[in-house]
């Protein structure tokens, strides 16, 4: 798959992505009625920057207002001050157990920050995305949803992938529990935080995940 594509429209909304294979999350652009978001900022090889990213896309950095962040990898947020310094009227949205570290660390200043707990709804344009709080890979990883849509972040993945448990606040069985609260979501379309895309039947991969997290829960019990 091309690293670029406009991944999904519909009549309200519109989907463009930025595949990863490099040292990078996928990045995922959300416009609805001329209102723009971005999910996740982690930009390495080979995609070098924000700006050449919306270039490719004929979008203006000064249009987008919401950074929606899954979680505080820096994979997923090493482009987020370069970003907001050229965007002073952006806001970022992220959950309050990842929020300090990445407000910490970047230097950000804590009143571009909107903290999120679970359960909030983000407008853009005519739609509302939610975010749905899923820890595991860390305290604060949020999944956000809108209608059968559903961006992971690192949670899980294609093909029964699910994501690592070994890193600081990572739990593996906080992160079963969360791909089991993802089985009672109406999805059908994943947009993960790496690797493919599903644009249908998302749930079966989905349940792979968790039955492969569970074994792998049960495997580390006994």
């Amino acid at each position: 798959m091309y690293a670029h594509v406009q991944a999904k429209t519909t009549e309200k909304l519109k989907i463009y992505a930025v595949i990863s294979y490099g040292l990078s999350s996928n990045t995922y652009i959300i416009e609805s009625r001329d209102e723009k978001a971005i999910i996740d900022i982690g930009y390495g090889p080979p995609h070098s920057n924000i700006n050449e990213t919306l270039n490719i896309f004929k979008i203006d950095i000064k249009d987008i207002k919401k950074i929606l962040i899954t979680h505080r990898h820096r994979d997923h947020t090493r482009e987020l001050k370069k970003f907001i310094y050229e965007n002073e009227e952006a806001k970022i949205y992220i959950h309050k157990n990842d929020r300090d570290v990445v407000v910490e660390s970047l230097k950000i200043d804590k009143d571009r920050v909107q903290t999120l707990y679970g359960d909030e709804e983000i407008s853009i344009g005519e739609i509302k995305i939610k975010a749905i709080h899923t820890p595991g890979h860390t305290s604060g990883s949020l999944c956000f949803k809108h209608e059968e849509n559903i961006f992971t972040g690192d949670l899980v993945f294609a093909n029964g992938l699910y994501g690592r448990t070994d890193l600081p606040t990572g739990n593996q069985k906080e992160l079963t529990r969360s791909l089991e609260k993802l089985l009672k979501l109406d999805v059908d379309s994943m947009f993960p935080g790496h690797g493919e895309i599903t644009l249908k039947d998302a749930k079966s991969h989905i349940k792979l995940a968790w039955k492969n997290a569970l074994r792998d829960l049960t495997s580390k019990q006994n």
